[in-house]
């Protein structure tokens, strides 16, 4: 006899549901009554950390390699952990910020500006770019993990008119803005940490 496979936990259901089934999940995430602390405390916090424990761990297993888009160096263990914190750290906080910046574009592109509904677009959008970030385990990999994080302008493009009620007209230019927002968030990150360490 099998035994009952476990559940999910919530976050991660409800990223899986995003990967396989993204308008149906935005349809459900849209009216969705919430504030910032549980979209923090019950997602982005679990899910911002993959990539950064991730790297942490597989700069440690590989000698103290680490990759990036920019390239592979050598930092030392305590290094690598304290990128780790850094990393994710920056991460809630760029969250946040472009959440504001999707609120502010909203209200410029047709759509109904507020800054709740753009920390779902941001959160949930980068779902692929969190979990991609696992690949950071073998540090080789890291690189093609930011690069299935493309798969959120995806996310971004379906949830956008959702969720901002962004006009349909208006939808490539907000996801290509949003796009290009998250990107330059990232190199900012990476560019920060490795400056810093």
């Amino acid at each position: 006899m099998s035994r009952p496979r476990r559940p999910l936990p919530k976050w991660l259901e409800r990223a899986r549901r995003l990967l396989l089934q993204p308008s149906a999940e935005w349809a459900v995430i849209a009216p969705e009554f919430t504030t910032p602390g549980p979209i923090y405390g019950r997602y982005l916090i679990p899910m911002a950390a993959i990539g950064p424990v991730a790297a942490t761990l597989g700069t440690i297993i590989s000698g103290g390699e680490r990759s990036s888009l920019a390239g592979t160096y050598t930092i030392s263990v305590a290094d690598a952990v304290t990128a780790g914190v850094l990393e994710y750290g920056l991460n809630l906080i760029a969250v946040y910020l472009l959440a504001w910046l999707v609120e502010l574009l909203a209200g410029s592109l047709g759509g109904q500006p507020n800054r709740v509904q753009g920390l779902k677009i941001v959160a949930y959008g980068a779902t692929p770019y969190w979990l991609g970030g696992v690949l950071a385990l073998l540090p080789k990999l890291a690189p093609v993990g930011v690069l299935l994080g493309l798969y959120s302008v995806r996310l971004f493009w379906t949830g956008l008119p959702l969720v901002m009620k962004t006009p349909r007209d208006k939808t490539a230019a907000f996801t290509l803005l949003v796009s290009i927002a998250g990107l330059l968030t990232v190199l900012l990150i990476a560019a920060v940490t490795r400056i810093i360490i």
